[in-house]
């Protein structure tokens, strides 16, 4: 391995080791001793390198040199957080500004009745500290040789300045007014500052001073910190919220700075490495890099008298990459599903060892620790022995049945003892051979799993193994034997895990060579237990994309509910509004269920049971609580038609024809209403520009990808299929009059209910628009519910309708209590009806 020459360094722990450089003489014919990353140097520079107090024999440590600069993903990490928490606190204060005056208030008194001598104190201290603390941290990275972080760090310190700068112009100037009372609270001159410079500057330059594990200067610096903080807000030039904003911004500057500009690393060399491992009692005479991964840890090859040894290192410059896909995984997955993450290096340095001491235990051949030490302040490492065998990857179809029964017989032990690896991919289970030439199985690597483990961790285990095996030996095979040696029950309970989610990485990347591998293991299970046919795949996500969405979308929906309410005089409202109007508001809701059964009556052949029928639209209404309608409908009405006696095929093609006739009575509807509606400026409803400049780029994109034969392929194999499968059942149905009519008449009466509800809820508050304009209106909101991925459309229906109402003439606070009394009678008041039907179709096996 080559390296940039420079200079040889005596120092330990930086780039230049000392290694053997065997037939080299040096000048004067002496031997030489050539240091990686520098030229030839003599025996007696050598020995000052390779010195060592304790008189351990010198190690060669093959590796490139050290970066100069590293970009920590905890830092990446540190920023999201702070800037996420600045966002949430300055939107509460917005949100909250009486409550954040009264706190206000309660801060001031509490420290105006402190003692005077005590704010004099902490004032004298914090005005010092604006002078000395940017010298104390300047000397202290001078004196370890750091004159480039001292400048970052006086560059982030203007930077948080001028942001303050800007900060102040937009609050102040009132381009940000609805800031300016939280922020912001009079003075004799005007008002005080949003954002206190000398407290964002100084946490700044903290931040990107690196001053954590600094044993005089961390502390030093946070008392300073605190001082400035009290000193300000008790002398009123901020107020309690701009303190916290101030506290948060710097950090968030210094944290990008840092970031950006990378910090100076902290991992140690592999001197220091095999330094602290002979410290440890381990007789390292060579330490070779095999793995610079810079997303977790190093991995080492340690050469000992006794053997080769696994050597993985942990450091703060990269332990944060695992910690935070590690919490992502926990945030998405459910339960004991996955592993929390280790919020330190010695939390998880200390889990791997009690993992390989509990697998020492139990018997399972596993790389054992055999030294944990630190290494320096901010690193440590674990030295493992090195099993020996052949991962199941590298044997492949070659693996006898001898050879699968150990590896069952190892995922055997592991459940009898209650440990989950979490881990068991191709390149992990390996298989080797006694003396004797019997198989056993191996383990590659400790993994990151459990002690005393879950079931569902279990399950993980025996699912992920499944996989591991069928990837080499087959499907068949796999069960077989797995069958033959931990039993039907532990075989059949790992069905509903085999999804990939649960997977490693190297046994995903194995799955997309082989798609169809899952599926031939599902049915290998079901044809040893064909009543496991039934048994669904286990939810395990705790959040996903379409959930994060809905999340967003409900918060938007809250604000938007909450900040109107506020205009709404709600007991103005209950003693004015016409009840006989309410009471019809709610009748007409009623009758969209009505409308709703009989397009789904009129979608097949057979006759179905109206009450049912109606109790399942109503268990629809209950399912949009957990997921968006159309996904609600679509599952509850073609399980509905299949209890009913309806084919599997029919019955899905019965529901994607009332869907289309839903579609048709809608568009129809809209069509008479907008004509009928006139073109009055209080019924226009003009399409924005861009949107008439996107129809024809759509249609074109649409064309173009017509033309692509891959495309055509697609549409050909799949969308086709599903269009031949609509087409018998919609001439089924045409066959018969009186479908036809149930058919296009429930469309119809379904869209004209939801209108004649919202309709009754203007007439209930005393507005009387036009029923046509209001019927535009009821649909131009139903098309942005339906876009929106929140339960309901809930917040999207509210927005538009509200201002719908509004732009035909009914006043802000009348349209926002109709709106509120239309969504009560159509989605919420349904809902404990829809829990009742939902579980009655339930007991009747209806559904």
């Amino acid at each position: 391995m080559s390296a940039r020459e420079a200079p040889a360094s005596r120092t330990p722990g930086v780039p230049g080791r000392a290694v053997d450089a065997p037939g080299q003489q040096d000048a004067d014919g002496r031997p030489a001793v050539h240091v990686e990353g520098a030229p030839v140097v003599t025996p007696e520079v050598a020995a000052l390198l390779a010195a060592d107090p304790a008189g351990h024999p010198r190690a060669e440590v093959v590796e490139p040199p050290s970066p100069e600069r590293v970009r920590r993903p905890a830092d990446l990490l540190r920023l999201v957080v702070s800037v996420a928490v600045l966002v949430v606190v300055i939107a509460l204060a917005d949100l909250a500004v009486g409550t954040a005056g009264a706190l206000e208030q309660d801060l001031s008194l509490a420290t105006t009745g402190a003692p005077r001598l005590l704010l004099q104190v902490v004032s004298w201290v914090a005005g010092l500290a604006v002078v000395l603390l940017p010298l104390v941290i300047g000397a202290d990275l001078l004196r370890r040789s750091r004159p480039r972080q001292l400048v970052e760090a006086l560059v982030a310190a203007g930077v948080g300045a001028l942001l303050v700068l800007a900060l102040r112009t937009l609050v102040l100037e009132g381009h940000v007014a609805s800031l300016l009372s939280a922020l912001t609270r009079p003075t004799v001159d005007g008002r005080s500052s949003p954002a206190d410079a000398v407290l964002v500057s100084l946490t700044a330059l903290i931040t990107v001073a690196d001053v954590g594990g600094r044993r005089w200067v961390q502390p030093t610096a946070a008392v300073i910190i605190v001082s400035s903080a009290v000193t300000t807000f008790a002398s009123g030039q901020s107020t309690g919220l701009a303190v916290v904003v101030s506290l948060l911004l710097g950090w968030s500057v210094g944290l990008a700075v840092r970031y950006g500009l990378g910090a100076v690393p902290t991992r140690p060399p592999g001197s220091d490495v095999a330094l602290a491992l002979q410290g440890a009692g381990l007789e390292v005479r060579r330490l070779l890099l095999e793995d610079p991964d810079d997303s977790g840890e190093r991995s080492y090859r340690a050469v000992t008298p006794t053997g080769e040894l696994d050597v993985q290192v942990l450091d703060r410059d990269t332990f944060g990459f695992a910690t935070g896909r590690r919490f992502w995984r926990m945030l998405r997955l459910r339960g004991a599903s996955t592993r929390a993450p280790a919020l330190n290096l010695r939390a998880e340095v200390e889990h791997r060892a009690l993992v390989a001491l509990a697998l020492a235990d139990a018997g399972v051949r596993a790389p054992r620790a055999l030294a944990v030490c630190e290494v320096g302040p901010f690193s440590a490492c674990l030295a493992y022995t090195d099993p020996q065998g052949r991962t199941l990857a590298e044997v492949g179809e070659a693996l006898t049945d001898d050879e699968l029964a150990a590896v069952w017989e190892l995922l055997a032990t592991l459940r009898r003892r209650r440990l989950a690896h979490r881990g068991l991919g191709p390149d992990v289970v390996m298989v080797a051979h006694g003396d004797d030439g019997a198989p056993y199985g191996v383990l590659r690597r400790v993994g990151g799993g459990d002690v005393a483990a879950a079931d569902l961790a279990l399950r993980i285990d025996a699912a992920q193994l499944l996989v591991t095996v069928a990837l080499a030996a087959g499907a068949e095979r796999t069960v077989r034997t797995a069958i033959a040696r931990l039993g039907e029950d532990a075989v059949v309970s790992a069905l509903p895990l085999l999804q990939p989610i649960v997977f490693t990485t190297s046994t995903r990347a194995a799955l997309r060579r082989d798609k169809e591998l899952l599926g031939r293991l599902r049915d290998e299970i079901t044809r040893v237990r064909p009543q496991a046919e039934q048994v669904e795949p286990l939810q395990l996500r705790r959040v996903t994309g379409r959930g994060v969405v809905t999340v967003a979308g409900l918060g938007v929906a809250g604000y938007f509910i909450l900040t109107q309410l506020a205009k709404v005089d709600v007991g103005r409202v209950v003693s004015e509004a016409r009840w006989t109007w309410a009471v019809a508001t709610v009748v007409a809701a009623a009758l969209t269920f009505a409308g709703a059964s009989t397009v789904l009556a009129g979608s097949v052949t057979i006759r179905l049971s109206f009450v049912r029928t109606y109790m399942t639209q109503l268990a629809v209404a209950f399912s949009g609580l957990v997921a968006p309608a159309v996904i609600g409908n679509l599952a509850l009405n073609t399980r509905f038609l299949l209890r009913s006696g309806v084919a599997p095929g029919v019955a899905a093609a019965s529901v994607g024809l009332a869907q289309v006739a839903q579609f048709c009575s809608y568009v129809i509807l809209l069509l008479v209403s907008g004509v009928l509606a006139g073109t009055g400026p209080r019924a226009s409803f003009t399409p924005p520009a861009a949107l008439v400049a996107a129809i024809p780029v759509v249609v074109l994109v649409v064309l173009a990808l017509l033309a692509v034969p891959k495309v055509r392929k697609a549409i050909a194999s799949r969308v086709l299929p599903q269009v031949r499968a609509v087409v018998p059942q919609v001439l089924g149905v045409f066959q018969h009059p009186g479908k036809v009519a149930q058919l296009l008449g429930g469309a119809m009466l379904l869209d004209t209910s939801f209108v004649a509800s919202l309709v009754c809820a203007t007439r209930a508050f005393g507005a009387e628009p036009p029923v046509a304009a209001v019927a535009v209106v009821y649909f131009a909101g139903a098309i942005i519910g339906s876009a929106v991925p929140t339960p309901g459309g809930l917040g999207g229906i509210e927005a538009a309708i509200s201002a719908g109402l509004i732009a035909i003439g009914v006043d802000s606070g009348t349209a926002v209590s109709s709106v509120l009394l239309y969504r009560l009678a159509t989605y919420w008041l349904p809902i404990p009806f829809g829990w009742f039907a939902l579980n009655r179709l339930t007991t009747w096996q209806a559904i």
